[in-house]
């Protein structure tokens, strides 16, 4: 019997969706100098784990965010990283 964890969301493609919105928005205002990704992903881990405590699968939800928000700030260190050399 396959783990409740190891199964996609049943809107993968819409929490896809609106994670792809959020990293786009935020790296806009990065960009600006209003904040950094980092932060947001980590606001977002908090609050993630907070949520999951009440609904595990709205927590999951916001964890794939701070996922996909700690990926974009991950890739813009690298990618500074390499331009600055």
């Amino acid at each position: 019997m396959p783990d409740s964890h190891d199964k996609p969301p049943p809107d993968a493609a819409l929490v896809r969706a609106m994670g792809g919105a959020l990293s786009i928005l935020t790296t806009l205002l990065a960009r600006q100098g209003l904040l950094r990704v980092s932060d947001v992903s980590e606001l977002f881990g908090v609050y993630a784990v907070a949520t999951s405590e009440i609904d595990d699968a709205e927590g999951q939800i916001l964890g794939c965010w701070a996922a996909m928000l700690r990926d974009v700030a991950q890739d813009q260190a690298v990618g500074s990283s390499a331009s600055a050399r």
